[in-house]
């Protein structure tokens, strides 16, 4: 069974996300970065689900680029996808144009979790056929 790891700390999405995919999927929860990073290493997850507005990330220069280039050059077939809200296209832009693999949209809607997490899947088995 695959695994995956949300880090989202608007718990109302990410409460959606969990019950969208716990009966298909191994889904864990991320309390902060630290955590994230740790559970990518133990748990070997095929992909994660990242709130690019994490209140971590407005730290000391830290951004969801720069995390997401970080997972990226240690683990390159993992899979992330980003979790931004309706408004903010500059960010949409930029999350789709530099490390992400995909894209939500808040408020997601348990239908579109789905399908991007079985579109992120499919593409990684097919990668490594």
């Amino acid at each position: 069974m695959n695994r995956i790891i949300i880090l989202d700390e608007e718990l109302e999405s990410q409460m959606r996300m969990y019950l969208a995919l716990c009966s298909r999927y191994r889904v864990e929860i991320a309390e902060d970065e630290a955590t994230l990073m740790r559970m990518i290493r133990r748990k070997n997850p095929k992909l994660i689900l990242l709130d690019a507005n994490y209140s971590g990330f407005n730290n000391n220069g830290k951004s969801v680029h720069k995390t997401i280039q970080k997972i990226k050059k240690k683990y390159s077939t993992l899979k992330v996808v980003t979790i931004l809200d309706r408004d903010d296209m500059e960010l949409h832009r930029t999350a789709t144009q530099e490390a992400s693999d995909a894209v939500l949209l808040r408020p997601v809607d348990e239908m579109n979790v789905l399908k991007r997490v079985r579109e992120q899947l499919s593409n990684a088995a097919l990668a490594v056929n």
